[in-house]
């Protein structure tokens, strides 16, 4: 992880168990007001160390969960920002995404966590804490084909964005202009080409 990098991203993915020492400056970050998701590939105790640290506590213990045939979303709270655009019955339906299995995560563990989405089991399925002026996410399981079909799914692309938007990584986009509008270009020194409407450059 290089710390360059690190600054400069307000989302980071955490698949994986990392160090104790890469773990503290990832919470560090999230402190500082970025977002981390943490989606681990399996339940195991690196993985539980690292959630812990995350978390600023104690390793969590993980268990994995083979749901005899799949299990999905059950209840998910469409006034959460990352769900919200999903609110309209038309969109809301998250049943097809089925998840072959997932890590269960006590979230009396997690101080002033709050689970966004649960498993037709009723575990947590998505967990937010806070962590200083910025958040953690913890996702049970992953959209890698042998834990889910949530990467294949249509909702997979706009739940990113949400979580995008929601961590002030997504400018606002400008789709039109009234004639005599001022236009800001992007100033970080890059060439850049103008075509006017008459197609002039």
């Amino acid at each position: 992880l290089l710390p360059a990098d690190l600054a400069a991203a307000s989302l980071i993915f955490v698949a994986d168990a990392v160090s104790a020492e890469a773990a503290a400056t990832l919470r560090a970050q999230a402190e500082a007001g970025q977002t981390i998701v943490f989606a681990p590939k399996r339940a195991d105790a690196a993985g539980g160390a690292t959630l812990g640290a995350l978390a600023g506590g104690e390793p969590m213990r993980m268990t994995e969960v083979r749901p005899s045939s799949y299990a999905m979303f059950a209840e998910i709270d469409f006034q959460h920002p990352l769900f919200a655009p999903f609110a309209d019955p038309r969109y809301s339906d998250f049943t097809k995404i089925h998840f072959w299995k997932y890590r269960k995560i006590d979230v009396a563990s997690l101080p002033g966590a709050r689970v966004v989405a649960k498993f037709d089991s009723g575990d947590p399925a998505l967990i937010e804490m806070p962590l200083g002026k910025g958040r953690l996410y913890v996702l049970a399981s992953g959209w890698q084909p042998d834990d889910s079909q949530l990467a294949v799914s249509s909702k997979f692309v706009p739940l990113l964005w949400s979580l995008l938007e929601s961590s002030g990584g997504v400018g606002p986009l400008v789709t039109n202009t009234i004639v005599g509008e001022t236009i800001a270009l992007p100033a970080d020194g890059s060439a850049l080409a103008v075509r006017g409407p008459d197609g002039t450059t």
